[in-house]
């Protein structure tokens, strides 16, 4: 008998628990999670000169984001940042789905150069998150080709990756002493 009652109690406890993940995950199945996807992709729009001479180039610089929530989302700051310290940024609503927000980017440096794209809620209020904010780094390479892709370097999810790695292989090692 008191292995029956405590059976059932013990069903409903995890129905119950069952049911209130299933409602947040589906929450935040609604709510905006915002990436960036693909490489940032480049072209050389003009040359700059003085004297017959390039003293600077200028670039079209497209990002594409997702949304892959089915809300629009809160109001997004996208900032650009190169090795200048040259700063551009945009704020955007980004809707459900895809989105390429385009920069148009100019230098005095001819040389290869790292270029930052990072973005976060526009409202100091919001708390960011990784759902909200992030950040891509990449090299655009000087060249005169017409649309190059960018070369990345891994971002905040290869960390993420890596750690969640070591600590499923720790607590694999664990169960198996036990």
């Amino acid at each position: 008998m008191k292995t029956k009652f405590f059976t059932i109690i013990f069903s409903v406890v995890i129905l119950v628990c069952l049911a209130i993940m299933n409602n947040q995950s589906q929450a935040r199945a609604v709510q905006p999670g915002i990436s960036i996807i693909e490489e940032p992709t480049y072209r050389l729009i003009k040359d700059v000169y003085q004297n017959d001479k390039i003293i600077g180039k200028i670039y079209e610089i497209n990002v594409t984001f997702v949304n892959n929530g089915l809300i629009n989302s809160e109001e997004i700051m996208i900032n650009l940042t190169d090795e200048e310290h040259f700063y551009l940024s945009r704020k955007i609503i980004l809707t459900p789905g895809e989105t390429t927000v385009l920069f148009n980017w100019s230098t005095l440096l001819i040389k290869n150069q790292k270029i930052i794209i990072s973005y976060h809620p526009s409202n100091q209020d919001i708390d960011w998150d990784k759902y909200n904010s992030g950040s891509k780094a990449f090299t655009l390479f000087m060249i005169d080709e017409e649309n190059v892709k960018a070369t990345s370097t891994p971002g905040f999810e290869t960390v993420l990756l890596l750690v969640s790695l070591l600590i499923f292989i720790f607590i694999l090692k664990k169960s198996k002493k036990n």
